[in-house]
């Protein structure tokens, strides 16, 4: 075998990455932008999720939904909502404090209105 089969042979058996130079990377960008491979199923994909099995889905959704149920019921036997509600109370007032000091109020309560809103809608849409 020459130097470079002998190389290659060791990379693949090692199997440590293969140095990739700039170069390389260009060429293979090149190709890959002159040659777009264009791959059509013809509502193939969409076929074959509309005859997965519902059951998944369904256990899904009871699975959460108990978890969720069991998250709930232990947050309220371990008084955890006393826990979270002093909490978020201590942290609030910190909050008010800390920033009527340093920056406007208004601008702090309007960004954490702003991160409660984004937080909701991404709730909302996680389930779709």
């Amino acid at each position: 075998m020459d130097d470079k089969r002998k190389e290659q042979y060791h990379e693949t058996v090692t199997r440590e990455p293969i140095m990739v130079t700039d170069e390389d990377e260009r060429l293979v960008n090149s190709f890959f932008n002159s040659h777009p491979i264009e791959v059509s199923d013809q509502g193939f994909s969409h076929r074959v999720m509309r005859h997965l099995p519902k059951t998944a889905w369904q256990m899904n959704r009871i699975w959460t939904i108990v978890c969720t149920l069991l998250g709930i019921l232990l947050l309220f036997l371990n008084k955890g909502v006393q826990a979270l509600c002093g909490s978020i109370s201590g942290l609030w007032a910190d909050l008010s404090t800390n920033m009527l000091y340093h920056q406007s109020l208004l601008m702090t309560y309007l960004a954490l209105i702003c991160v409660l809103m984004v937080g909701g809608y991404m709730a909302a849409t996680s389930e779709r």
